[in-house]
């Protein structure tokens, strides 16, 4: 089983430190959302001799944009596109196994306001905003065709607070029949889900969904996995332990890619979540 480390279990540490501990420590690496805009970025990516790959808002942009495969506006899609374009890029020159983004939004929050309360206003229909993010998705596989290189989308998360007065979710793909609608319609080999399984709890929580029942709906067309855990109300990336609700499922999935995205973790915690996520392998 491939287990890969984000960025996120270093936050606070530069990139320059990151790199170092990866090094130091033979991690495979994913650079990930949360690191700074920097012009040297990229070249610090590709200076990590370790296996790596980049992940959804990596790099930062100089102006921040929240990225939207399913937004009406046509700057922050279009910006969006491109975004996964050189993610794509930038995967296939470190070898990478694949690169995911995250799943539409039916309105542009403030950059500011993820995981958070979201203020912006929904003014079209999901189904709007549904169709956008298929021809996205589209645009994106065309250019990961190209390179013969997979492309994901991770499944997004709500909390209660961002559920509309009557009770829509305004983002896509928290729960399986978005997602296997996306991947039914769009039919592309290249094409899968990567399953943060923090999200799922949340959004589970949050839908009033069965958590184990989504996993079997979703458990044929996950490609790859990203690890955290929380309390079912908000996801705050925190360490999973011995009794990790995803662990009965992981031997489906030995073949796939395991991230932990555990935040602000010690060397000796991540070694432990690595060992927990192995215990799992029947």
């Amino acid at each position: 089983m491939d287990i890969a480390v984000s960025t996120v279990a270093f936050r606070g540490k530069s990139v320059e430190e990151i790199i170092q501990i990866g090094k130091d420590e033979q991690l495979f690496l994913e650079f990930s959302s949360g690191l700074p805009f920097r012009e040297d970025m990229i070249s610090l990516y590709h200076s990590y001799e370790g296996p790596k790959m980049p992940h959804n808002y990596f790099p930062a942009p100089e102006i921040p944009f929240v990225l939207n495969l399913a937004s009406k506006d046509k700057f922050i899609r279009r910006a969006s596109i491109r975004h996964c374009i050189q993610g794509l890029d930038l995967t296939k020159k470190a070898n990478g196994p694949f690169f995911a983004a995250h799943a539409g939004f039916c309105l542009d929050p403030d950059p500011n306001q993820l995981g958070q309360k979201i203020t912006a206003e929904m003014t079209h229909s999901r189904e709007e905003h549904m169709e956008i993010f298929f021809h996205s998705v589209r645009e994106v596989l065309e250019y990961a065709d190209h390179l013969n290189l997979p492309f994901l989308i991770e499944n997004n998360v709500i909390i209660q607070q961002n559920l509309l007065e009557d009770g829509t979710n305004p983002l896509l793909g928290c729960e399986h029949e978005d997602l296997l609608r996306l991947i039914q319609e769009i039919n592309h080999p290249l094409l899968s889900i990567l399953l943060d399984t923090a999200h799922l709890k949340v959004s589970a929580e949050t839908l009033g969904l069965d958590l184990d029942q989504e996993m079997e709906k979703l458990r044929p067309i996950i490609g790859a996995l990203h690890h955290s855990d929380n309390d079912g109300t908000v996801d705050n990336n925190q360490a999973f332990n011995e009794d990790y609700w995803f662990l009965p499922y992981i031997d489906y999935f030995r073949e796939k890619v395991h991230v932990i995205e555990v935040k602000n973790i010690d060397l000796g915690m991540l070694r432990r979540q690595e060992n927990i996520l192995m215990s799992g392998l029947v």
